[in-house]
């Protein structure tokens, strides 16, 4: 089955040029010029969606935090607005991925291929050792079957497509250190020297982890080197 991205952005150049270069790649695109067109799109179920945060009829931002209350569907920001505060506050709000206007064409292809492969259906989607497990620290399990990750009360918590590529890399590797450029290399993107991505992900995790009984944190950062995941993990 081809695979859909859901492009939102209301400049007719831009969208020729994404819609084009996504269909290199076997990528059918669903068009949304307005944020009102974005909502009645998703009725289309795409795989993906990039999303321009300056809309005619809304912010991007707004968008993208009202999605998230209602849906995990990978996004990839593409904006002018290319400030290292405004790439730090989409991440935040939900967003996988954030590329500034102008970029290269060949990347942003790149990381939706990235993202459309971590987001794959569940049941054709291998972990790196190759079998579906449920790994429990704590008073959370990660289900490598479903990927999502379980509290203790067995409700999911909304962790994103890229939280849980992450936190699947730091409980299969507890104890050992993983630097910015590891990590960037699971979510397929390539490490830039003080580019926060990484950072405010790994943020993200820790908030929604929250602390072990002991009151530690389960993801320390390690000066210079980058983070550790500090508990132990059993696999069932």
């Amino acid at each position: 089955m081809r695979q859909t991205a859901l492009i939102v952005e209301d400049d007719p150049v831009t969208r020729h040029i994404l819609t084009t270069t996504l269909a290199t790649a076997g990528i059918d695109s669903i068009i949304a010029e307005t944020g009102a067109a974005m909502w009645s799109s998703l009725e289309k179920k795409p795989d993906v969606i990039v999303l321009d945060l300056s809309l005619p009829d809304a912010d991007g931002m707004e968008l993208l935090r009202q999605l998230r209350q209602k849906s995990e569907i990978p996004v990839i920001i593409h904006s002018n607005r290319s400030d290292e505060i405004e790439r730090i506050i989409g991440i935040e709000i939900g967003a996988d991925d954030y590329l500034p206007k102008p970029c290269n064409m060949r990347e942003l292809l790149a990381r939706v291929r990235a993202l459309l492969r971590r987001s794959a259906p569940k049941a054709v989607t291998p972990t790196t050792s190759g079998k579906a497990r449920r790994l429990r620290f704590g008073q959370w399990t990660l289900d490598t079957a479903s990927r999502e990750l379980i509290d203790s009360e067995s409700k999911p918590a909304a962790i994103g497509v890229s939280g849980y590529a992450l936190l699947l890399a730091f409980v299969e590797h507890p104890f050992e250190p993983m630097s910015r450029e590891v990590l960037s290399r699971v979510l397929k993107r390539e490490y830039v020297a003080y580019d926060r991505i990484i950072d405010v992900h790994v943020s993200q995790i820790r908030r929604i982890l929250g602390s072990q009984p002991d009151g530690n944190a389960y993801i320390k950062t390690l000066r210079s080197q980058g983070y550790v995941f500090v508990a132990s993990v059993e696999a069932a």
